[in-house]
């Protein structure tokens, strides 16, 4: 018989009992379906994870202080003086309170000369950026622009902030930030940012939070690492860029394959349930595939259209579960910004502490807000055709011993049987 015959009797097989057939669809469907909605969420969050993390430029290092220990002048000008350096940064943080209508509202205090240094780049919404000279000029976050409905500081407005008990100041708006989300190293939606040393005054600070050092290239950033973990020890913590990327790309990939591994297990239950199926479809036939063993039909045809059977419903199934897995990230997607845009229209309830939410990274971030992180799925035709080709030999391997026990049947054997 030639490939055509073959795929006839098998769509023919199918169609002379529908019900078990849709069932059999519906199973690899939703395997397929939670797979691609599941693969792209998680492409989604990696890919806006390294791409926050990659915009502070691959030759970036960060140094914070470990056991006790501190960052001092001399400190950047010890590391400044290491080949292979191009800029050093200091930054310093902390925490203050804003009061609107009379709620207090947390905000962080970062003091940094560069800002591009710290942001990757800054995108304003309008304003400019301060200049890296002491005074009392800032540039401010989206929600602390923003902080209740119908009140908005924009620059040229004075807004007031207490850094301690009985210690307040008075901060000119020069800048407000565009809506950024995340960043590693500050989230700058629920941040106010001044001049380095007045944020030192403010704070009463005389060391630094955090360093952040530009290498002159890629290259020389494996060897500027080396050479501040041999002069301070254990008394920094120095991280690259690249090692941020690395570690971010090890935790999305060991989240993947989690989340892909427990959706995978409904396609192993589609599996068990094609198997079933045919199973019960080849005791059904018994008669039939004795008449076609007596026209002519080999052991070998047999066998090939009872897999032709399985391998049309991975097929059919594979193609509607990821049309179904792309309708539903699509509509998972619009809903998702739809709430948070509702969310972010609403007034926020907060305490001294901060916006509600999780935190940034080091010592910066802990007044973060629901709108720090965003992401959109990504679906690759990659995973939708590894999709489809796992949904259609899941199904063939499935139908394997029910095929082998169709074909092995003898026509004499079959014909007899009830």
């Amino acid at each position: 018989m030639n490939s055509l015959d073959i795929l006839w009797l098998a769509y023919k097989g199918l169609v002379s009992r529908k019900a078990i057939a849709i069932l059999a669809i519906i199973s690899v469907m939703i395997g397929v379906a939670s797979v691609t909605v599941l693969v792209a969420f998680t492409q989604g969050v990696s890919q806006s994870v390294l791409s926050v993390v990659e915009s502070l430029g691959p030759s970036t290092i960060l140094v914070l202080p470990r056991g006790g220990a501190s960052l001092t002048q001399a400190t950047v000008a010890t590391i400044a003086s290491l080949p292979g350096i191009k800029a050093v940064y200091p930054v310093v943080s902390g925490f203050g309170e804003m009061n609107v209508e009379g709620q207090p509202i947390g905000v962080s205090i970062i003091g940094i000369d560069n800002l591009s240094a710290l942001l990757g780049q800054v995108l304003l919404e309008s304003g400019s950026v301060y200049p890296p000279v002491t005074s009392p000029e800032t540039v401010i976050g989206s929600e602390v622009a923003n902080p209740a409905p119908g009140i908005f500081f924009s620059p040229g407005d004075i807004i007031t902030v207490q850094v301690s008990r009985g210690n307040s100041v008075a901060l000119e708006v020069v800048g407000v930030l565009s809506p950024s989300g995340a960043n590693p190293l500050s989230n700058s939606e629920t941040s106010i940012f001044l001049p380095l040393n007045e944020a030192m005054a403010i704070l009463n600070r005389t060391s630094y939070s955090e360093l952040i050092i530009n290498a002159q290239s890629v290259n020389d950033v494996n060897n500027v690492v080396n050479l501040i973990e041999e002069i301070y020890g254990n008394q920094l913590s120095v991280i690259s860029v690249q090692q941020l990327i690395n570690t971010v790309s090890t935790i999305t990939s060991g989240f993947s394959f989690l989340l892909i591994s427990v959706a995978s297990i409904s396609l192993f239950v589609g599996a068990v349930g094609i198997m079933a199926i045919m199973l019960s479809r080849v005791y059904q036939r018994i008669r039939e595939i004795g008449i076609m063993k007596t026209v002519g039909l080999t052991t070998r045809d047999i066998l090939l259209v009872f897999l032709a059977e399985s391998g049309i419903i991975g097929l059919i199934g594979g193609i509607v579960g990821i049309l179904v897995g792309l309708v539903g990230t699509s509509f998972i997607d619009l809903l998702s910004a739809i709430t948070s845009q509702s969310a972010s229209g609403t007034s926020t309830t907060v305490s001294s502490s901060g916006f509600r939410g999780g935190g940034g990274f080091g010592r910066f971030g802990t007044a973060a807000s629901s709108s720090a992180f965003t992401f959109k799925p990504v679906i690759s035709i990659e995973a939708i055709l590894i999709a489809l080709v796992v949904a259609v030999a899941v199904s063939l391997i499935a139908g394997i011993y029910p095929a082998w026990k169709a074909a092995r049947l003898t026509a004499i054997d079959a014909i007899r049987r009830d």
